[in-house]
Formats: structure tokens, C-alpha cells, sequence
């Protein structure tokens, strides 16, 4: 049968059959290249979205943390009081966030978004107590604002 096929077609048909393997081949890799697409274009809509609000979380609670730790290292109530308003602040952008990150929370994930929640409320009433303790050096009467910790302070009185 080999005798019958021309030289010219002998030469012919292999490269015809490399052509439709490469063919095949960019055909393929076509169909990777999207599916790689979408699965980055998943990654960077969903997850990529939710790591930066952790992030942003994580920013807000340390500096909450680092102008409570200047509360009590701070010398005047003026300061103090401008203290406790921008730990005020910081608080309500750090309760945005949370609730925004909430979109981003899995259900295999709720769990660990609870316990997230639950250390925040812990840290806030830390956050009181702290604030108080660090204001109550000089004496005063008991704390009549918001917090209601019952210790000597000056620092938030009437402002809240």
C-alpha cells in the first residue's frame, strides 16, 4: 500500500498530523487560559477583598489599642478627653468594617467570625476599664458617662 502513495504525500502527511496536534494543542491551551482566568478573576472579586477588610481590621484595632495605651501615659484631661473620642471613632469604623467583612464570611468560616466578634466585645469592655483605671489617678467622683465603670474618672465625664 506504502508503494501506491506518492513521495509527495508521504511527506505531506506527517506534517499535516503535527499541524492538527498543534492545532489541538493551542485549542487546549486556549480553553486553560480561561478557566485560569476565571478562577483569578473568583480570587480577586471574593477572597482577595475579604484578606484586605482583615487587614483593615486588624490596622483599627491596633491603633485603638495604641491610643489607649496613650491615654495612660497621658498627662492632662484635655488629651485624655481627645483620647477617648478618637478611640470613640476608631471603635464605630472598626464596627463598619466587621459588619462589612460579615459578606465575606463563609459558612464553614461562621464559626470563627463569632469568636472574631466575641473577642472585639471583650476587648471594648477591656477598653473601658482601662480607660477608666488610667483616668482615676487623681481623685474625682465616680463615672457618670456611658462607660458606667464605676471607677474614679475624668476623662469621658459628660462627654458621652
Amino acid at each position: 500500500m506504502m508503494k501506491n502513495i506518492s513521495l509527495k504525500h508521504r511527506l505531506i502527511i506527517p506534517i499535516a498530523l503535527l499541524g492538527i496536534v498543534a492545532l489541538l494543542s493551542n485549542i487546549l491551551s486556549i480553553i486553560n487560559i480561561h478557566n485560569v482566568n476565571a478562577s483569578a478573576a473568583n480570587i480577586a472579586d471574593n477572597y482577595m477583598d475579604g484578606k484586605s477588610r482583615l487587614a483593615q481590621i486588624s490596622q483599627a484595632s491596633m491603633d485603638i489599642h495604641k491610643m489607649a495605651l496613650s491615654h495612660i501615659v497621658a498627662t492632662d484631661y484635655n488629651t485624655m478627653i481627645t483620647l477617648v473620642q478618637q478611640i470613640k471613632t476608631e471603635e464605630s469604623l472598626l464596627d463598619g468594617l466587621l459588619g462589612e467583612y460579615e459578606y465575606h464570611v463563609t459558612a464553614k468560616d461562621q464559626p470563627l467570625y463569632e469568636s472574631l466578634l466575641s473577642n472585639y466585645a471583650s476587648f471594648k469592655h477591656a477598653l473601658v476599664y482601662l480607660v477608666c483605671a488610667s483616668a482615676s489617678h487623681n481623685p474625682g467622683r465616680l463615672c457618670p458617662g456611658k462607660w458606667r465603670c464605676g471607677l474614679l474618672c475624668h476623662c469621658h465625664e459628660g462627654r458621652y
